[in-house]
């Protein structure tokens, strides 16, 4: 279990719940973005370094109004080969509240042979709330003989300030046959979650325009339901090209926050 809450205090976010037990490890936390000082960067990572077979691990972050956090992982994950009829589960539950902002960034995830993972990311944004979410994996197989994961099934969904689901999206590969992946060994998506009133229109376009620029990936991204972001879709040759469009799609998304802490609604 991974539980914090985050509120703002003489200018900047700080951490005022913080609940966390094996395999989960919570140190110093860091305000080191100059666009925006009041952010604060959570590195989240685990004593045992890896996502084991029936592992069941629950992550909660609850925002309060006019926070900004940027939380990543302390590296790629290894999940690992699970026993049959059993599978790792793996629950986020992120709740962001109004004017606040939230990079949720793990690290891609790295299945092995027979691994066999279940993930589910519920968001719930105020309608005034920004949030960016990213989720990629990779396969590797130690001894070179191309033997793949049994199981990856994954659900997005969506709401806002405890509406219906926006958006729901499912992803489930079972024993998939290496030519699915046509060649391609990485994948991620991204979930921009932003405010009524961006032009969404020109943001797929420079979204669009700076997965182009890299070499070995293919991307695509669209308009959400209701208007409520974009949603970007990856497939690369290498991992390294994930986190290069996971770094530009960062970038496009920071440019879209409100640039002065007067203007971030309290």
């Amino acid at each position: 279990m991974f539980d914090l809450s985050f509120v703002r205090r003489g200018g900047r976010t700080a951490i005022d719940r913080r609940l966390f037990a094996w395999p989960f490890v919570l140190t110093r936390s860091f305000h080191i973005d100059r666009d925006r000082p009041d952010r604060l960067t959570v590195i989240v990572q685990t004593g045992s370094g890896a996502v084991h077979g029936g592992d069941n691990l629950v992550q909660r972050l609850t925002l309060g109004p006019g926070t900004a956090v940027s939380l990543v992982s302390q590296g790629a994950t290894s999940v690992h080969r699970a026993a049959p009829a059993t599978r790792a589960t793996e629950s986020v539950n992120l709740h962001v509240e109004n004017g606040a902002s939230l990079e949720y960034l793990p690290e891609p995830r790295i299945l092995f042979p027979d691994a066999a993972l279940s993930q589910t990311i519920e968001l719930d944004c105020a309608t005034d709330a920004y949030a960016l979410i990213f989720d990629a994996f990779t396969m590797h197989d130690p001894i070179g003989m191309g033997r793949d994961f049994r199981e990856l099934a994954s659900t997005f969904c969506l709401r806002r300030s405890g509406s219906e689901p926006l958006l729901i999206e499912r992803t489930r590969i079972y024993r998939p046959e290496r030519s699915i992946f046509r060649g391609h060994g990485a994948f991620g998506s991204a979930f921009m979650v932003l405010p009524p009133g961006h032009d969404l229109a020109d943001l797929q376009e420079k979204l669009t325009t700076a997965l182009e620029g890299i070499r070995g990936l293919y991307g695509a991204a669209t308009t959400s339901p209701a208007q409520a972001g974009l949603g970007i879709r990856l497939a690369a040759l290498e991992l390294r090209c994930i986190r290069q469009a996971f770094e530009s799609v960062k970038v496009i998304y920071r440019e879209t926050l409100p640039r002065s802490l007067n203007k971030l609604s309290l």
